[in-house]
């Protein structure tokens, strides 16, 4: 919740433990040759830098040579690196003589969340809804869909996609109840989740029927979870 009282557009932040979750994720903002957003939220300020690692860790070079001389206040506080709809946020270890470098290490532990600017409902435990990837060639991929949005989804895979981040869109077949949306999705996110492959993904494009198919299914799931909450659960024998 921000200050003024509003609901911040990101969603909740997930706590990340995974050593291997935590590198992907870190070189896929380090890839992006337009770097990153820093917040500093004791200098009431947001900086661009760029991301990189460096022998054994991982730096943040700041693009503004100005800066350098507030930069040690950022020592053990949390960083917030934003990338278009991503955020990252991990604790300073050190920062360079000439405050232009802020040390990082190799980060055990950070929080990541998503801006999400459509309603996303829980897919668990709802029945007729499948996710087909790549419909066309001989082995198509059937994954486990997680939540959905108009904006996109989320899903489990059984194997690692050939493509990911800045790849191509991937076509994709999603039965809803009320009828099957084929379309293609832009993959935001590709990490290892235990013995599956966690997807997130943007739809690419919908057409006025696909949105409104898509936005019926969230809010009628929507109200089923409201009542659920509202109504005791009545046990059968």
């Amino acid at each position: 919740m921000s200050r003024s009282g509003k609901t911040s557009p990101w969603m909740r932040y997930e706590v990340l433990l995974d050593a291997q979750r935590i590198r992907q994720l870190l070189m896929q903002f380090a890839s992006d040759p337009a770097g990153v957003v820093v917040d500093y939220p004791l200098l009431a300020t947001s900086l661009p830098a760029q991301l990189m690692s460096e022998g054994d860790e991982w730096v943040l070079r700041h693009l503004q040579p100005a800066f350098s001389s507030g930069s040690g206040s950022a020592c053990g506080n949390l960083l917030t690196l934003t990338q278009g709809g991503q955020q990252l946020q991990m604790v300073c270890q050190g920062v360079g003589r000439d405050g232009q470098l802020l040390h990082l290490g190799l980060p055990d532990c950070v929080r990541y969340a998503q801006l999400r600017g459509e309603s996303r409902v829980s897919l668990e435990q709802v029945a007729g809804v499948c996710l087909t990837l790549h419909p066309e060639p001989s082995m198509p991929i059937i994954a486990e869909p997680l939540d959905l949005s108009l904006g996109g989804l989320g899903a489990l895979l059984p194997l690692a996609a050939p493509w990911g981040p800045g790849e191509p869109p991937c076509p994709v077949i999603l039965q809803l109840p009320a009828g099957t949306v084929a379309t293609t999705v832009d993959v935001r996110f590709m990490t290892p989740d235990a013995s599956a492959w966690r997807m997130g993904a943007c739809f690419d494009q919908l057409d006025p029927e696909q949105r409104s198919l898509i936005r019926d299914f969230v809010m009628d799931r929507q109200r089923d979870l409201r009542r659920s909450l509202m109504t005791p659960q009545l046990l059968v024998n």
